[in-house]
């Protein structure tokens, strides 16, 4: 369980998982309406909510590529 509670203090983690649950619903309203608009609008959502933890991913690779001591 603190594994679960560590990744979700992580605010990128916790908008990366946002953006997936709005696919989840963009994808449930695009069967109700019989449209690709709401699946459309989600995954652009989750694009746009995924860059923050990949610039903490990329921010972390930068860190350990500058410190070759560290591994």
């Amino acid at each position: 369980m603190s594994l679960l509670r560590s990744i979700l203090r992580q605010r990128a983690m916790r908008l990366y998982l946002l953006g997936h649950l709005l696919v989840l619903v963009g994808a449930g309203l695009m069967e109700m309406t019989q449209s690709m608009l709401p699946m459309a609008l989600a995954a652009s959502a989750a694009v746009m909510l995924m860059v923050p933890l990949l610039r903490q991913l990329g921010a972390r690779f930068a860190r350990s590529r500058a410190d070759p001591t560290r591994h």
